[in-house]
C-alpha cells in the first residue's frame, strides 16, 4: 500500500510546478504573503524535475528534504510547506496520498552559536581597518563600529542598523531602540569605551545630517544599511581574515552571534565576580530586550565551555584611545 500511496487517482494529470502555482495562488488568496513558502515550494519543484505529481516518489522528497546538511530548522520548515501543499493536492484529488516521511524527523543536535574570542575581535577589526576593500558597500570606519556596538551592547543587527542620529545620546551614553522584535521600546546603556567609539564615527559621518531621524550608520552612499547588505559585507571580512568553526559546522560565525558573546560574556563575569546570575537575570533580560527571562536562560547553557573565552578588557584594545 505504501510504495502506491502517492500514486494520483484517475484524472487529469498535472505536473509538479502547475500544482506549485495553484497552491500558491490559493494561500495569496487568503491574504497571506507566502513569500519565503512560494520559494520553497519551486525550489522542490525544480528539485524533482519537470515531472507529474503523481510522479513524485517518497525518495525524491526525502532528497530536497534532506539537502547536504543536518536537520535544522530549515529541513522542519520545508516538511511544514510541502505537507501544506500535500495536503492542499489531496483535497483536490490531484495525488490521493503524501509522499512525505510519515514521521517528522527531529534536529539531530541543538544550534550553538559562535562565541567570539578576543583574538577573533582583533582579527576582524585589524582586518577593517587595514586590509578592508574600497569596492564594498560599507566603509572600514562603518563595518568597525558595527562590529563594537553588537559587540559592546547585544543588539540584534536590525536594532542596530535602525538607529537614527537622535537615537544615540552621546551626552548620556544612551541608545534609544525603538519598537523592536516584540513591539518594545528600550533604553540601552553604553559603556565609556563604546561610547568613545560611537563620538568619533558621529563626528567624522553624522556631522552634516539634516534631520535627527537619519540613520546613525550608513553606506558609502549615505542610506540606511539594509540587513543583507551588513550580513554580506561581514560575510566577506569574515572570509578574508579565514575565521571559522574548527568543528567543521556547516554553520559559519554570524553578525548575530555577537549577541550571543555579548550575553555570555556578561554572565561570565558575573560569575567570575561572585554575583547571583539568577538574580541579575532579569536584567540581562531588560538589556537584551527579551520578552521573558527564558530566552536569556538559553545563554546559560553556553558559559560552561566557554568562561576562558571571556574578556571583560577588549574594549581597552578596541578604543581609540588605545590607538
Amino acid at each position: 500500500m505504501r510504495a502506491t500511496a502517492y500514486m494520483q487517482d484517475e484524472g487529469t494529470a498535472m505536473k509538479v510546478a502547475t500544482g506549485v502555482d495553484q497552491y500558491v495562488k490559493y494561500r495569496q488568496s487568503m491574504g497571506i504573503g507566502f513569500v519565503g513558502e512560494k520559494g520553497r515550494l519551486k525550489a522542490f519543484a525544480q528539485s524533482v524535475g519537470d515531472i507529474h505529481l503523481r510522479a513524485v516518489t517518497p525518495h525524491a522528497v526525502r532528497r530536497y528534504l534532506d539537502g547536504n546538511g543536518p536537520i535544522t530548522n530549515g529541513w522542519l520548515h520545508k516538511y511544514h510547506v510541502l505537507n501544506g501543499f500535500y495536503r492542499f493536492a489531496i483535497s483536490r484529488k490531484y495525488v490521493s496520498a503524501s509522499p512525505l516521511p510519515l514521521n517528522k524527523l527531529r534536529r539531530q543536535r541543538l544550534f550553538v552559536p559562535y562565541i567570539y574570542s578576543v583574538a577573533d575581535m582583533k582579527s576582524l577589526l585589524k582586518a577593517a581597518s587595514q586590509r578592508y576593500r574600497n569596492c564594498w558597500l560599507l566603509s572600514p570606519a562603518t563595518m568597525r563600529t558595527l562590529l563594537l556596538l553588537l559587540y559592546g551592547t547585544g543588539l540584534r543587527i536590525s536594532e542596530a542598523l535602525t538607529l537614527t542620529v537622535d537615537d544615540v545620546d552621546l551626552h548620556n551614553r544612551i541608545l534609544t531602540v525603538r519598537q523592536t522584535k516584540f513591539y518594545k521600546s528600550r533604553l540601552v546603556p553604553v559603556g565609556i569605551d563604546l561610547h568613545d567609539v560611537l563620538l568619533a564615527y558621529h563626528r567624522k559621518h553624522c556631522v552634516d545630517a539634516i534631520t535627527g531621524d537619519e540613520p546613525f550608520l550608513t553606506d558609502r552612499k549615505g542610506r540606511r544599511i539594509a540587513k543583507q547588505t551588513a550580513q554580506h559585507s561581514y560575510k566577506l571580512l569574515r572570509e578574508q581574515v579565514g575565521l571559522h568553526r574548527p568543528d567543521g559546522s556547516r554553520f559559519q560565525p554570524r553578525l548575530h552571534d555577537l549577541r550571543h558573546t555579548f550575553a555570555v560574556n556578561r554572565l561570565i563575569s558575573w560569575y567570575r565576580t561572585g554575583k547571583n546570575v539568577q538574580q541579575l537575570l532579569p536584567h540581562l533580560a531588560t538589556y537584551l530586550g527579551h520578552c521573558s527571562i527564558r530566552e536569556t536562560q538559553v545563554y546559560l547553557q553556553l558559559t560552561s565551555d566557554l568562561a576562558q573565552e571571556a574578556s571583560m578588557r577588549f574594549f581597552q584594545y578596541a578604543s581609540p584611545k588605545a590607538g
